[in-house]
């Protein structure tokens, strides 16, 4: 199975969870409070440089929340995703002529036809950027604004993380068997996550956007916390208190997740 084959299976299983994860402007959970705040900074990202409008296109719009939103503010918004189950759920729930499956790298549409893109939570499950990158410059007006976001390669959080999620998978069998000494039910073994996505440091990062005529103007890190802890202790609020240092540049390189607005230079 192909990576885009696993991640369109993966979105495809939880769409119900994509869906609920907004209906809480201030959720508990640190990956819920995650795509909150990714989604308000991408906002005002796009606001600041597009006046109410625009043509903004959401590639990898999921159930097409963002886009439902940016078209109750003004714009004229579209959504594509690879996954037909959440292009379905956005048609179903906000306009069924907005929405449509279209890859990334092979996108629908004409040459200089949006004022902007946002694009979250999606290149990082490709094999490699070049492709997508240049569909988006494709796709933009001269002039025009892209919001990318992306894993940050140097967040110590990240790797603690792991180390505790592998731990406790390595774990799972001692668990289980003295869970049934004392006579507990024995858990059904879990796999490790098999999608897998890239990281990025910003350095390299800026310089392959700027390759590709995409010429960074904002940039943002956020979501501090350690994931695997939200099964212990809800970290929300704490995600939130960290966003008022999304720009601080002192501290936000501590951050998990990045968004950078870039203009496309034609």
């Amino acid at each position: 199975m192909s990576s885009k084959e696993q991640v369109n299976d993966l979105f495809t299983q939880t769409v119900d969870d994509w869906a609920r994860f907004y209906e809480d402007p201030k959720p508990a959970k640190l990956g819920a409070q995650n795509l909150v705040s990714r989604r308000r900074f991408a906002i005002e990202m796009i606001e600041k440089r597009l006046s109410p409008g625009s043509k903004i296109l959401d590639v990898g719009c999921g159930t097409g929340h963002l886009a439902a939103e940016f078209n109750r503010r003004g714009y004229q918004a579209w959504g594509t995703d690879l996954a037909e189950a959440m292009v379905q759920y956005a048609r179903q729930h906000y306009d069924p002529e907005r929405f449509q499956v279209a890859d990334i790298e092979q996108m629908p549409f004409p040459d200089n036809n949006f004022d902007g893109i946002v694009c979250l939570g999606v290149v990082e499950y490709l094999a490699t950027d070049d492709a997508a990158l240049r569909e988006m410059w494709r796709v933009l007006k001269p002039g025009g604004y892209a919001v990318i976001t992306t894993p940050s390669s140097i967040c110590p959080f990240f790797y603690a993380d792991r180390g505790l999620v592998r731990t406790r998978f390595l774990l799972r069998p001692v668990i289980g068997a003295v869970r049934a000494l004392l006579g507990g039910k024995r858990r059904p073994a879990q796999p490790f996550p098999k999608v897998q996505h890239r990281r990025y440091r910003r350095g390299s990062w800026g310089k392959l956007l700027r390759s590709h005529g995409l010429e960074l103007e904002d940039w943002v890190c956020h979501a501090w916390g350690l994931y695997d802890l939200d099964r212990l202790l809800p970290q929300g609020a704490f995600c939130r208190a960290s966003d008022r240092f999304a720009r601080n540049s002192l501290v936000n390189w501590l951050a998990s997740d990045q968004l950078a607005c870039v203009r496309a230079i034609k």
